[in-house]
């Protein structure tokens, strides 16, 4: 068995079934009908599919054409999530005008501003303001990402520069991954973890071991760093189904227990790296037949409005303390988000294509 030399990633409906589960235990989570663990597991595989996707959208830049531009870069994020977190933001704004006392109003002014420069992270870590009780809360995972998203591919760039051998370069960031893990380590063993749960669970620095190890498979796969034996193969395939396991079982776990700040977090990320991995390189797999059922693949197409869109209308909707809120908030959520996906974000993913340097 060989692989191509020139790796192209294309659409994976697979990809997009595992943001769909992501997505789902998020939800799951916030409707209270699952425990905190699994929202913490789906944000971290959105963490490292988000530093897969990136790698290896620019990785294949590079082998085309041995450069990256960081201006079409930007450009493409900016279409992607400005429009929508702007129509959030607004709505939200309108909303808050039409229901609050002034002195409200403004200080939701300054969280909608934090959230649309991507500061609501640090914001929260050094409780500048309410830390769970507004709209905006949930965007801090955005801004680790946006944050991210600045800083990586200039990094990248500068290590594809100079850095000639690949291997090297996976073990660089393998590292940079084990010092944040390490990072977190550190700061359990030097305070309380109560005290230090917004700093640990917030912090671009804390969560980069996630985005990182998706850096990780993007390196892997893009540049075709495993073998290429058969065995190789079944060796993932066995491993995504550990993986997976793995995953539940971590699930069992008390989120604000120590050891999860410490290695649990750490053993997610490695373990949707896993899964990510499984689902490039290998044939069709269970694994596959199930992340590419149609509702999971669409639900994860329109996973960022899902995320954007579900958590303001899910605080309002449980303020009305209405036994059945959570079915008019399902229902609500989802007539929101097909809105914002049909009417602002698929125009907006049509425009970003002028962007596209890898053909």
């Amino acid at each position: 068995m060989t692989r191509p030399e020139s790796f192209h990633l294309g659409y994976r409906p697979a990809l997009d079934g595992l943001r769909g589960v992501a997505i789902l235990l998020v939800l799951l989570d916030h409707l209270d009908i699952l425990r905190d663990q699994y929202g913490c597991i789906g944000v971290d595989i959105f963490f490292v599919l988000s530093g897969f996707l990136i790698t290896s959208l620019l990785i294949a830049e590079w082998n085309q054409s041995k450069d990256i531009s960081l201006k079409s870069f930007y450009w493409r994020r900016a279409l992607r999530l400005l429009p929508a977190l702007i129509a959030m933001l607004i709505v939200c704004i309108i909303f808050i005008c039409l229901t609050s006392p002034w002195k409200i109003v403004v200080k939701n002014l300054v969280y909608a501003l934090r959230t649309l420069f991507y500061c609501t992270n640090w914001a929260l870590i050094f409780h500048l303001g309410e830390r769970s009780n507004h709209l905006f809360g949930h965007t801090w995972s955005l801004s680790i990402e946006e944050q991210f998203y600045i800083i990586w591919p200039a990094i990248l760039f500068f290590c594809c520069r100079i850095i000639k051998s690949k291997t090297s370069l996976l073990w660089f960031v393998l590292l940079a991954a084990l010092f944040s893990g390490f990072d977190r380590i550190v700061l359990v063993t030097l305070d309380e973890p109560s005290s230090t749960w917004w700093r640990l669970y917030c912090g671009l620095d804390t969560r980069a071991d996630s985005l990182l190890l998706g850096c990780c498979a993007g390196i892997i796969v893009s540049w075709n760093l495993l073998p290429p034996r058969r065995w190789i193969e079944n060796v993932f395939k066995v491993a995504a189904v550990i993986s997976v396991f793995g995953l539940y079982r971590l699930s069992l776990h008390y989120l604000y227990d120590p050891w999860m700040y410490c290695v649990g977090w750490f053993l997610i990320s490695v373990f949707a790296a896993v899964i990510i991995i499984q689902l490039v390189i290998t044939p069709k797999s269970i694994l596959h037949w199930v992340l590419e059922s149609q509702p999971l693949v669409y639900i994860g197409k329109i996973s960022y409005g899902l995320y954007l869109w579900h958590s303001p209308i899910f605080r309002i909707l449980r303020d009305f303390h209405w036994s059945q809120w959570r079915y008019a908030a399902v229902l609500t959520t989802i007539a929101v988000t097909l809105a914002s996906y049909y009417l602002i974000e698929r125009p907006c993913l049509r425009l970003k294509k002028r962007f596209e340097k890898v053909k």
